[in-house]
């Protein structure tokens, strides 16, 4: 026990172990762990939780470390115990996220805490003070880094944020190849959201990188989380939210439109702001809000206390939410489940009008995993002494148990519970003949009881990966084994995949099921004939010709080096291969819904006539009638992918696109942004279009890099001109 200044208090006293890895002359004492305690908790006013206790400990033993806690419980002050680890040995430190905007606010945040010159800032096209001990970088720089130059280790220390994104199906195997890649003496800590089963990640990890992964899990939230199902319709529920004083809370719906649709039902109560808040929130609006398209309808809304945040949103508006919400001036935010990732936006309480998706039409409940991310959001550390996560029952389920317990009220006797299981079965019946779903008590309960989602391998290996990381020596090296035995056999004989790195090596080792593995091992050897059948590489599996492949991540790099280097391709016709090599065709098929709409017309005639003589026509007979009289010219670029598919053994490895003309018909017509919007109807869709442009100048952007075509650099400076309009930061390029 202490007394200092008149100010009498108790200092936990540590027994400590350091790591032989400090470097002489630094601090590899008690010192470095009490100096981080004294500036970022004690200094501060603050006490540590047992778990941030723990997990600081291993770090400061040199320890690599899983973390893996419910949000809200300072996963940041744990990486922050790495970088002061880091900065009092001596060593380099480099803390990645999955998102670029998280990347900035980390960047801004550590150099006020460990000082400007101390840290630098990566992402793809944007770098700041790259010496700095202390590095913040986008994942992806990071595996760059490690496969680009396999005898050196880019830091001491790494701390991966946001590691639950390694169940991203997109990004997923930068967090993945990037562990396996790691030297084993680097010091690997990675915090995570809740995850299922985290002892088998990090046994994996452990097997891998051939050292001790700690663990440290908890599902204790510093704010506790309670789960209601109630029988009532949303607009009771959100009245008596709003009446109790339960906000902000966020509405989850799984549809853009329905979004909508929910705020504009939600506009019909009295409103939610005060006269106060209402003149912050027009303020704001003013900034913020563009004249025409979505901001009509949006500035109503959030001044009745109600902001909407989904895909279709452009960013400025999602961002305006989003402060809006942390200064409490909006109490509802309608949202599809993209904001449960990586958003900054908790709320009090989180609501779920409804339990089931629908994916293709199929409708499906929504998993544990995802209804745990969801309801996570819900109870804020600053604020609140609880959070609460509402699931409404079927909306026909209230109205009919609502009617049927009124009747049964009249009644001398009746039996509750027996009425409400007589709706459920019956609306259960009517859903299954609808093919839809209803949910019930029960599956919610089964929901809050459910594990989160356990970490997986999403690898998927293309030709840009196997020539950035390499290929062994394919004269002497399998790459479909025999038999698993002799795979284990081999991978345990030999060194840590990071001193022997190759793409034999990372599938080897990723986290996957034999027969999942077996099933990558096919697809490699694959890719390996199409290589060779092209020229890319020799029978030893060299690479010989093709350099721009490997700078080409997630754009099918041979594909594009098979067009670029086999034919001459004007403007227009690369601006067809841009828009071509982009897997978004949400807006195309809003700008093809006229001759959708026509189409079907023809077909629905075209059906009636037939069946009068054969009764046994069906839509897909007259569908193919209708291409045949109405063919579609194939554009250059599919004439060349036919062309390579001649000439490769595994075609289907570089198919499956459609053309687009998204950005040719924008930039054609001489429109705005906000004028092609309106012409197009696509108000409630501005923020896919402009994420959709902003692909088309980030792949003109990478193309250029790789080709150094002069065709790509103006492209990409013509949508940037375009979009800077809509947003004034795509003046800025780092920003993207």
């Amino acid at each position: 026990r202490i007394d200092a200044g008149g100010q009498q208090g108790w200092v936990r006293v540590f027994h400590l172990r350091f790591p032989a890895v400090a470097q002489a002359g630094t601090d590899s004492g008690g010192g470095l762990e009490l100096s981080f305690y004294e500036k970022f908790l004690w200094g501060r006013g603050l006490e540590p939780y047992p778990v941030q206790e723990q997990a600081i400990t291993h770090i400061f033993a040199g320890r690599s470390v899983l973390v893996t806690v419910p949000t809200g419980t300072g996963k940041t002050l744990m990486a922050k115990a790495a970088l002061h680890a880091a900065m009092g040995r001596g060593q380099r430190a480099v803390y990645t996220t999955p998102l670029r905007a998280l990347t900035e606010e980390k960047f801004r945040e550590l150099g006020a805490d460990f000082g400007e010159d101390n840290v630098g800032f990566a992402t793809g096209d944007y770098k700041v003070n790259r010496d700095a001990p202390i590095q913040v970088e986008v994942a992806e720089i990071l595996w760059n880094r490690i496969v680009a130059d396999k005898n050196v280790s880019p830091a001491d220390i790494v701390v991966m944020d946001e590691g639950h994104y390694f169940n991203d199906p997109e990004r997923g195997y930068v967090w993945e190849q990037s562990i396996i890649g790691l030297d084993p003496r680097t010091q690997l800590i990675v915090l995570s959201a809740t995850v299922g089963h985290p002892e088998r990640f990090c046994h994996w990890v452990e097997l891998t990188r051939r050292v001790p992964m700690e663990l440290v899990d908890s599902r204790e939230r510093k704010i506790p989380l309670v789960h209601e199902f109630r029988e009532e319709m949303l607009i009771d529920t959100v009245r008596d939210l709003a009446f109790t004083g339960d906000v902000p809370a966020i509405v989850f719906v799984f549809g853009r439109e329905q979004c909508f649709e929910v705020a504009r039902l939600l506009k019909s109560c009295r409103r939610f702001t005060t006269e106060e808040e209402k003149a912050k929130v027009e303020k704001m609006c003013d900034d913020a809000l563009l004249p025409s398209g979505a901001a009509k309808e949006l500035r109503p809304l959030l001044t009745h206390g109600i902001g909407i945040h989904h895909a279709g949103i452009l960013p400025r508006y999602k961002q305006l939410v989003e402060q809006l919400a942390l200064e409490r001036l909006i109490k509802f935010v309608v949202s599809t489940e993209t904001i449960a990732a990586g958003i900054n936006l908790p709320a009090r309480t989180v609501v779920f009008p409804a339990l089931r998706k629908f994916i293709k039409k199929q409708a499906r409940l929504v998993t544990a995993a995802e209804y745990h991310q969801m309801a996570g959001r819900a109870g804020r550390p600053q604020f609140d002494d609880r959070g609460l996560a509402i699931t409404l029952a079927p909306e026909e389920v209230v109205s009919d148990l609502k009617k049927e317990l009124k009747e049964g009220a009249k009644r001398p006797a009746y039996d509750e519970s027996k009425i409400k299981k007589s709706v459920y079965n019956r609306a259960k019946s009517d859903a299954q003949r609808k093919g839809d779903i209803v949910w019930t008590p029960e599956v919610h309960a089964e929901l809050v009881r459910g594990e989160p989602a356990e970490l997986r391998s999403k690898t998927k290996i293309s030709a840009e990966q196997v020539l950035a990381i390499g290929l062994p020596d394919l004269t002497a090296a399998k790459l479909v084994p025999d038999s698993v035995e002799a795979r284990m056999a081999a991978a345990e004989a030999s060194l840590p995949p990071s001193m022997r790195l190759d793409i034999a090596t990372v599938i080897e080792n990723l986290l996957l099921d034999d027969r999942e593995r077996f099933g990558l091992q096919k697809t490699l050897a694959m890719l390996v004939e199409n290589l060779k059948a092209i020229g890319v590489i020799d029978e030893h599996g060299t690479q010989i010709s093709g350099d721009m492949i490997r700078k080409l991540q997630g754009m099918d790099g041979l594909f594009i080096y098979y067009v670029l280097y086999n034919h001459q391709l004007d403007y227009v016709e690369l601006r067809q291969l841009v828009e071509y090599l982009i897997d978004h065709d949400a807006i195309q098929r809003l700008l093809d819904r006229k001759i959708d709409d026509v189409k079907r017309e023809w077909c629905r005639t075209r059906l009636r006539e037939l069946r009068d003589s054969n009764p046994h026509i069906t839509w897909e007979d007259v569908e193919a009638e209708w291409y045949k009289e109405h063919p579609v010219p194939l554009i250059k670029v599919e004439i060349i992918q036919q062309e390579m598919a001649a000439k490769v053994p595994h075609p289907e490895l570089h198919g499956g696109r459609t053309p687009k003309t998204v950005w040719a018909t924008l930039e054609d017509s001489g429109m705005t942004f906000l004028e092609f919007v309106e012409r197009h109807g696509l108000e409630h869709e501005e923020g896919n279009l402009f994420s959709y442009l902003v692909r088309v100048m980030n792949f003109a952007r990478k193309l250029y890099e790789a080709s150094q075509l002069s065709e790509f650099e103006d492209m990409g400076e013509r949508v940037q001109r375009i979009l800077a309009r809509v947003d004034v930061r795509l003046v800025d390029d780092r920003k993207w």
